[in-house]
């Protein structure tokens, strides 16, 4: 296998690959959200956006108080551009804490998703699992990341052909609506058909808006113009107009050259996009990175990152598990190597938003949130262990997602 070189010089910053995290992972604390002096803070919802009938960008942290939170995550980008000029000056981030609760109770720490206003728990339940339980450990599921503090809620059309959404349309939104920010996307190819996946989205999750509605799984920089040319973009922003949206991003996991030419497009047209999904892990800087390639645009562009194959759909346990390259099996990095609190922690130690996990028991809703109260102060040198750890299991067959 070829992996990335470590002193490989970045394409878009000309330092290596250790400078370069060493820069990235300083602007974590922009993204995070202290509490106010005092102790609890109590918000309105997890999202700390306006009524559904008024989704205003602009009001978007009204309901947070904490001075952090006013402070848009654009801060952060142009700490980028400053630290980037002297990699030596870097300070190491130092997490704060958090103590934001809602009426269900307290909150696990939150983080501002880019610059779009929206402030959002740091781990979030992946919604394609709460599909493929029964239903009686959905609603287990679900209730417990409730209880556990997690008010980010993932879901697609695709994941279970539509079963996981509805399960959030019996389980989430007829009692948790108010205290959940709730995404959910489109494969589209067109904009009447994406407009229609997202009506059928809403009916099946019984809400008539989503917090954030993104492209799914682009696939290339030619399927990425293919459904701008064909009004995908324009159906977000009609949706967004109309209400029925409040945030718009993309995701994918093939390439992360289909994510940079998406922000490539965005510039050009002048269209502000608020999340991007994509690939974080300590596998992921030796093999087709998106760390290293997309995270510091985002940054630089006030676009929230949010992780996802954190555990690389699960080989980071070794086997085979997955889509594509079955045939292999990859040995297992944990416990041999590391463990789920390293791979997090090195995840949350990014300038990430938040962390969604597929979890598939309240057992591990219980575990991840635990890990997920933790602070993160690692400085360069722990990130590169992790990362150096993955060397002999990075690539094609533990990241079978990556082109």
């Amino acid at each position: 296998m070829n992996f990335e070189k470590e002193n490989a010089s970045n394409l878009k910053t000309g330092l290596s690959r250790r400078e370069f995290l060493a820069i990235l992972s300083n602007l974590t604390i922009g993204l995070m959200v202290s509490s106010c002096v005092g102790g609890e803070e109590e918000i309105t919802a997890a999202s700390a956006t306006t009524s559904p009938k008024t989704p205003s960008k602009a009001t978007a942290t009204s309901t947070v108080t904490s001075p952090a939170t006013s402070t848009a995550t654009a801060s952060a980008a142009s700490t980028a551009t400053s630290t980037a000029t002297n990699p030596a000056t870097a300070a190491a981030p130092t997490a704060t804490v958090t103590s934001h609760s809602d009426r269900l109770g307290m909150l696990l720490p939150l983080r501002k998703m880019g610059s779009s206003g929206a402030v959002v728990t740091n781990l979030g339940l992946g919604g394609d699992h709460v599909g493929g339980v029964s239903e009686r450990n959905a609603q287990a599921i679900i209730e417990k990341a409730l209880e556990e503090g997690v008010r980010f809620f993932d879901n697609a059309p695709l994941y279970r052909s539509g079963k996981s959404e509805e399960r959030y349309g019996k389980f989430l939104t007829p009692k948790y609506r108010d205290v959940s920010f709730i995404m959910t996307k489109t494969l589209a190819r067109s904009r009447a058909n994406a407009l229609k996946d997202l009506d059928n989205s809403l009916s099946r999750m019984k809400t008539d808006y989503v917090d954030l509605w993104q492209m799914h799984a682009l696939e290339s920089p030619n399927d990425v113009e293919t459904r701008i040319r064909n009004g995908v973009l324009d159906a977000f922003l009609e949706a967004q107009e109309m209400g029925k949206v409040r945030n718009i991003g993309f995701t994918g996991h093939g390439s992360y050259q289909a994510h940079l030419r998406m922000l490539e497009e965005l510039k050009t047209l002048g269209v502000k996009m608020d999340a991007s999904q994509m690939p974080v892990n300590p596998a992921d800087p030796h093999h087709e990175s998106f760390i290293t390639n997309v995270v510091p645009l985002c940054v630089e562009t006030g676009i929230g990152v949010l992780a996802m194959k954190t555990l690389a759909y699960g080989r980071f346990f070794g086997g085979n598990n997955g889509w594509r390259r079955t045939g292999v099996s990859v040995k297992p990095a944990i416990p041999e190597v590391l463990s789920v609190e390293d791979v997090f922690g090195f995840v949350w130690s990014l300038p990430v938003t938040t962390l969604i996990s597929g979890m598939e028991s309240i057992e591990q809703v219980s575990q991840n949130a635990a890990i997920a109260r933790k602070t993160w102060n690692w400085d360069q040198a722990e990130r590169q262990k992790r990362i150096d750890a993955m060397a002999p299991f990075a690539g094609p067959d533990l990241e079978f997602y990556k082109n």
